[in-house]
């Protein structure tokens, strides 16, 4: 069958200028590189590693998940052409909330002496701005350095001799970083952690000093953890608290932490700091298990303008716990939840992004008196809260609720009622997540197909607002993803080619290869053909047929780049395979 899927792709490559071809993307390399480690190829999959760091563009999740799958001298390969490309500093100049690279490189590197060095020594680069204290470059710089420490130390935690070979490396300047190899400096309690750090005060960055106040009071040293964590500024100190509450086990340690928050100072006297003290101050009492207390903290939270840390998140949070303790979820405490999402002090900028998920979780919690009420008043209050278009997030959480209980006729009925208000009402943060979900759990793609069509109409509606992303077609399944195959014309010419590929790679990582073809059938134009080509060479590899997939990816250009034999020799080892 396969030789007859290459001729396949063949022939509709050849519909299609390919002069204008877009060079292929990390992220097309990355899947091709999963698809050849699944095929037994992990030197091929390390040069298609390689080659897509050196194209000069953020390396992306995907990239990092590949590289992590890789041993020995592939994976030191992967890493010797990140540091050589830049990418272990590539998050330097954010804002700071995404995961440094650097750390998930550590992962890669964790093993080789010689490339965790040479990777620990290029997080150390100063470049610009880096010098300047308080700025972003100067606060991510500290980032990824701790990163990496924090990695390496917990790949060497019985090696604390390893704390003295990275504080040469660090240097006078940088002494303090070693503050992130929390792993090997606990066990050694406080006075050590100062003395190989050269004190450690308020300017420990969150990174390093939360991870080390944790791991003080898990390594047995709970008294110390709040002596350091007292060192620390008020939003810092909150959160190393709420870590420390994660991990304590004696009964007198968490009093003592519970006074120490008490004690801590917020910060300051507007609202913003007031409320994200208090919501910090509930998720601590919620790991120690104290989920009535949490609950009464949740009652006097008023709206907080600081993003994550109003009413709302909080409710969710709470019913998350509620929901791996299903013992614990009962109707007063659901009923609290659900009082506080409705109360006025949840503006609905805050309530559309938690409505749909806090309705769907407790309305499975919950008992039929209560599931009736929901689905009655509680949501005709919630409705009103929000904009007209938003409203569907309700009905959207309950139809994913009501079909988790396996309820689907009224599910099916609350998902049709969704669309209906999503496609006539005014919207502020609509998106396509509730949707999705209830329309998979309510198996509509197989159920009512012109549903299913609605819903990815709504899809096609909000292309342009970044709704169609690789996460959306993960979410559809492979029922979903073979029925949105064959609705692609549905979308805008703009965007079909764009939702084509999204499909395609979902499909792939499943070797879906019906639906791929499906999609062959029906791209509108090169370059949506040359990246569902592309996702059926991962997915021919990942069935053992890598002759075929081969011929295909090169149909595709994912092999037409020259070999980087010589990269793999940074880190000392031989040239891999070209890919």
């Amino acid at each position: 069958m396969s030789a007859t899927v290459v001729a396949h792709v063949r022939q509709t490559l050849a519909r299609f200028t390919v002069g204008d071809a877009p060079p292929v993307s990390p992220a097309e390399r990355a899947a091709w590189a999963h698809a050849l480690i699944d095929g037994a190829d992990p030197g091929a999959a390390a040069d298609q590693l390689v080659l897509a760091l050196q194209c000069g563009e953020a390396a992306p999740d995907t990239l990092l998940a590949a590289a992590r799958r890789l041993t020995g001298r592939h994976a030191q390969a992967v890493v010797a052409a990140a540091i050589d490309a830049g990418h272990v500093n590539a998050r330097s100049y954010d804002s700071g909330q995404g995961r440094p690279a650097a750390g998930e490189f550590a992962r890669v590197a964790a093993g080789s002496a010689e490339t965790e060095d040479a990777l620990l020594r290029a997080v150390l680069v100063t470049h610009p701005y880096e010098d300047r204290p308080g700025s972003f470059p100067h606060r991510n710089r500290m980032r990824r350095i701790a990163a990496v420490l924090a990695v390496l130390s917990d790949a060497h935690r019985d090696e604390p001799a390893r704390l003295e070979h990275w504080s040469r490396i660090l240097g006078d300047a940088d002494r303090p970083r070693l503050a992130g190899a929390a792993s090997l400096l606990a066990p050694l309690g406080l006075a050590e952690i100062d003395r190989h750090c050269g004190g450690l005060g308020d300017n420990v960055p969150e990174i390093e000093s939360v991870p080390l106040v944790r791991a003080l009071a898990e390594a047995g040293h709970a008294g110390e953890a709040l002596e350091l964590a007292a060192r620390l500024n008020p939003h810092d100190r909150q959160e190393a608290l709420v870590a420390t509450a994660r991990v304590v086990t004696d009964a007198r340690d968490a009093r003592a932490v519970v006074a120490a928050f008490r004690a801590c100072p917020k910060g300051g006297r507007d609202r913003d700091r007031q409320m994200a003290h208090r919501h910090r101050f509930a998720r601590m009492l919620l790991a120690l298990g104290r989920v009535d207390d949490a609950l009464t903290e949740l009652s006097r939270m008023r709206d907080c303008r600081t993003s994550g840390f109003g009413p709302a998140p909080l409710a969710w949070e709470l019913v998350r716990w509620l929901d791996q303790r299903p013992d614990e979820a009962t109707g007063q405490r659901l009923r609290a939840v659900l009082d506080a999402l409705a109360s006025p002090h949840v503006i609905p900028q805050e309530l559309a992004p938690c409505v749909a998920p806090v309705l769907h979780q407790v309305f499975v919690l919950a008992d039929p008196v209560l599931r009736a009420e929901i689905a009655g008043a509680r949501a005709s209050g919630l409705r009103a809260r929000l904009q007209p278009g938003d409203r569907a997030l309700v009905d959207a959480g309950l139809a994913a609720g009501l079909a988790a209980v396996g309820r689907i006729d009224e599910a099916t009925e609350f998902l049709r009622a969704a669309v209906r208000t999503a496609r006539h009402g005014r919207q502020l943060f609509l998106r396509p997540w509730p949707l999705i979900e209830a329309a998979v759990a309510a198996d509509v793609a197989d159920r009512d197909r012109d549903l299913f069509a609605e819903v990815l109409d709504m899809l096609a509606a909000g292309a342009s607002s970044g709704s169609l992303s690789p996460a959306v077609a993960v979410r559809l399944g492979p029922t979903g993803r073979a029925a949105a195959a064959r609705l692609l014309d549905r979308f805008p010419v703009e965007h079909a080619g764009e939702w084509a590929a999204c499909l395609a790679g979902a499909a792939a990582a499943t070797g879906e290869l019906d639906t791929l073809l499906a999609l062959l059938a029906v791209v509108p134009d090169g370059a949506s053909a040359r990246a569902v080509g592309r996702a059926i060479a991962a997915a021919l590899a990942r069935r053992g047929e890598l002759v075929d997939a081969r011929a295909v990816a090169d149909a595709c250009g994912l092999r037409h780049d020259v070999p980087v034999a010589g990269a793999a020799t940074t880190a000392g080892n031989g040239p891999t395979r070209a890919g």
